[in-house]
């Protein structure tokens, strides 16, 4: 369904059928996907680019407009180990290319929690790197400077956004990406699924056996 979204701001923009076909969606930002395919449709720059924070606008109405439709599911072990963080007193955060309506929607959708300590969506952000650089201002605003934080996620850009913002990053082969081509970004360590980032005791009794 965000797929249709996507492909009916960016008709209604261009002014013409327009798709993702050729576009990088996985580790990209809601707006960095906009972007990328009004970049091959020929159009010029400066007939779409001040329309962006528009079609950002246009895109999560026609989400939520739908919502109805949204099929969201959420991983395996990923509530329990979000609880298990929970019960450490870790603070959590997501940070997402979505931007906050279609984010939260789909953390909605897939029955995960919703209030989390921080958030960062990727309002106002096209890369990556800089959606995790406001949420990291956002937790050290909350906790201080010298508090640790890692980032979890399943794609090369989440690993070079991580990078970027000078934080451990453990990568996750739940996604398109396996462990293989995950390694190759050099992320702190990577896992094949959500679940080994639990300690044995913690472990789903499927995982122990």
């Amino acid at each position: 369904m965000h797929y249709f979204a996507f492909c009916d701001t960016l008709s209604d923009l261009a002014g013409k059928p327009t798709n993702l076909d050729g576009v990088v969606a996985h580790g990209n930002t809601d707006m960095g996907i906009l972007r990328d395919a009004l970049r091959l449709t020929g159009l010029p720059e400066s007939r779409w680019r001040p329309q962006l924070p528009t079609a950002c606008l246009a895109l999560a109405a026609n989400v939520e407009a739908h919502k109805a439709d949204l099929r969201a599911v959420a991983l395996p072990s990923g509530n329990r180990v979000l609880a298990h963080l929970r019960a450490r007193r870790a603070l959590l955060g997501v940070a997402t290319g979505n931007l906050a309506t279609i984010g939260r929607l789909k953390l909605a959708s897939a029955g995960l929690p919703v209030d989390f300590d921080i958030e960062g969506y990727s309002d106002g952000f096209e890369v990556r790197s800089d959606l995790i650089a406001s949420a990291l201002e956002k937790a050290r605003a909350l906790v201080g400077n010298l508090s640790s934080t890692c980032v979890v996620g399943d794609t090369p850009a989440d690993i070079q956004a991580a990078r970027v913002n000078g934080l451990d990053v453990i990568a996750v082969a739940t996604g398109v990406y396996s462990c293989e081509d995950l390694r190759m970004h050099r992320p702190t360590a990577c896992v094949g699924t959500l679940a080994e980032l639990l300690p044995p005791e913690a472990q789903p009794a499927s995982e122990q056996s």
